[in-house]
């Protein structure tokens, strides 16, 4: 009986273990792949491999330019003036976001009629600010992505 038990669990044991690896074992006929070694000993890497560091062999060396060094610089000078301009614009919004809570908390706390003239003011002064501002940075980016066209022409050169 305890022969037939120990047979009986060791098959149990082989089959659960051989089951999850029969599918790894199983012939893959549907691959239609190059997979087969050609003449030369490589595995298809002629017709396969493509190398990236070479894809762009003709734009070597154009840091040397001068012309190629100029745009680089303005296209820095450019993200640096978009950047600043954005960060300009925070704080105009930020301040616009106090100038409002101002004017809320003057209404509530039944402040004088020149207070809340002078708190109205300011905040036409903000938005006068945020409209000058948003002109800048539009003037900005629309020179930042001349400098870019204009490196991507001189790259092309």
């Amino acid at each position: 009986m305890t022969n037939k038990k120990s047979i009986l669990i060791r098959g149990l044991l082989v089959g659960a273990l051989l089951l999850p690896a029969a599918s790894a074992l199983a012939d893959d006929t549907k691959y239609d792949g190059y997979h087969r070694w050609s003449n030369d000993g490589h595995h298809g890497r002629r017709e396969k491999h493509y190398y990236r560091r070479n894809v762009h062999h003709e734009n070597r060396g154009h840091y040397n330019k001068p012309e190629i060094r100029q745009d680089f610089k303005d296209i820095h000078n450019a993200r640096n003036e978009v950047k600043q301009d954005r960060k300009e614009l925070r704080g105009d919004y930020q301040e616009l976001r106090k100038d409002r809570a101002e004017l809320r908390r003057d209404i509530r706390n039944g402040a004088s009629k020149d207070e809340i003239r002078r708190d109205r003011q300011e905040i036409r002064d903000d938005f006068k600010e945020i409209r000058k501002d948003r002109t800048e940075l539009q003037q900005d980016q629309t020179r930042l992505d001349a400098a870019r066209q204009e490196l991507k022409s001189d790259l092309r050169k």
